[in-house]
């Protein structure tokens, strides 16, 4: 395929939970990280998966300084990447220079022919954000570590063709689980980290808004509190009575997810009612 014919963007997944996020976005011949948690030997394997190096990154966006998705930051800032970040982040990580560009939430930035902009999340970092990344009409929306639905994420997550959201815990589990007390109190928090339930709904009330086909990816699913097909069927089932598809994938947690393509991925309102038969 010629990079004219290449879909406008494709996303694939180095990694997703504590142990490390990242998210490789590609267009064409541009490509940027979002996040860059994920060890050395995840982060270069993904990229080779890709068919990219370390040279071919354009920029990396971070969405907050938590070791789970800034530890590979040094070894890209040595290699020359463009970082973008809220001011806070920038500053709680350490990212200065020239090649550090500022992001305030809410505002878009163009990287290399992808629009990028940062999306308000609450969550106990210094200026955390999610980001909707954009190419030729097509959107991605990354939104993780967030421990509260808010009513400005509607608009994103409604119009975007791949949404990579956070269903960390199944608050259950989590509330009868081995976690100590101020931990869970954490996670629960509204500076804490979404349910299954919180993602279902808040993706729901989003989807309302604009019927239409789109990808879900379930991000940042916990070891401990929640389980993958749990997480996919508690999301499915609040999205069942909307008569679209939505493709429902938790993301793997240490390994190599899935890769989606601009317009690869539709299927029916029957295939996803049977799925959860």
């Amino acid at each position: 395929m010629s990079l004219h014919d290449a879909p406008a963007l494709t996303v694939q997944s180095l990694g997703s939970g504590s142990s490390g996020n990242a998210l490789l976005i590609s267009a064409g011949s541009s490509s940027v990280l979002v996040d860059c948690g994920v060890g050395p030997r995840a982060l270069d394997a993904g990229l080779r998966g890709a068919g990219r190096g370390l040279a071919d990154i354009s920029a990396v966006l971070l969405t907050h300084e938590h070791t789970d998705h800034s530890r590979a930051l040094p070894r890209l800032q040595r290699a020359g990447v463009r970082v973008v970040a809220t001011a806070g982040t920038a500053e709680a990580t350490g990212a200065r220079g020239e090649l550090v560009d500022q992001i305030p939430i809410g505002q878009a930035l163009d990287v290399a022919g992808i629009t990028v902009r940062a999306l308000p999340v609450c969550h106990d970092a210094a200026e955390p954000c999610g980001f909707l990344v954009e190419r030729e009409g097509v959107r991605v929306a990354v939104i993780t570590d967030l421990g509260c639905e808010d009513e400005a994420l509607l608009e994103p997550l409604a119009t975007a063709d791949l949404i990579v959201l956070e269903a960390n815990h199944d608050a259950a589990m989590l509330r009868g689980g081995p976690y100590p007390l101020h931990l869970k109190r954490r996670v629960l928090s509204r500076s804490g980290h979404l349910s299954n339930d919180q993602c279902a709904g808040l993706l729901a009330t989003a989807f309302a808004r604009v019927p239409r086909a789109r990808t879900v990816w379930l991000a940042h699913l916990s070891a401990t509190n929640n389980r993958p097909e749990l997480a996919r069927r508690v999301v499915a089932r609040a999205l069942v009575g909307q008569n679209m598809v939505h493709p429902i994938v938790p993301l793997p947690r240490q390994s190599l997810g899935p890769t989606w393509r601009a317009g690869e991925h539709q299927t029916t309102a029957v295939q996803l009612q049977m799925s959860l038969l």
